[in-house]
């Protein structure tokens, strides 16, 4: 009777088991894959040029109405351009997870014209 009830306690154990690896499987998997942040790079004009905002699942994250990193209000000369460097902060986000900068260097790299 005894060897009935533990063997009945060892599948039971077992169950539970089999159950919590595949609900930490689940898991793993919706937080990896599933639930990657959504990033879109919109592009506006200004009364200096062009800007982007960047939104991360609908909602904004970054607001950018002028080039990064220069003095004034001049926005960027194009909407190529805007977006260009747009997408560029959203792979740096993206690499990082911080707030990325952009040196002039790259922002010329990307076409941008340092006033």
């Amino acid at each position: 009777m005894m060897n009935t009830q533990s063997r009945s306690r060892t599948g039971q154990i077992r169950l539970v088991l089999i159950l919590l690896l595949v609900g930490l499987a689940a898991l793993t998997v919706y937080q990896f894959y599933v639930k990657q942040p959504d990033y879109q790079v919109q592009v506006f004009t200004t009364p200096g040029g062009w800007g982007y905002d960047i939104l991360i699942n609908n909602k904004l994250f970054i607001h950018q109405p002028t080039i990064p990193g220069q003095s004034g209000t001049v926005g960027f000369a194009s909407q190529e351009q805007a977006r260009r460097v747009g997408e560029r902060v959203v792979e740096r986000v993206q690499e990082t997870k911080a707030l990325p900068t952009l040196t002039n260097d790259e922002l010329r790299q990307l076409g941008v014209k340092i006033p």
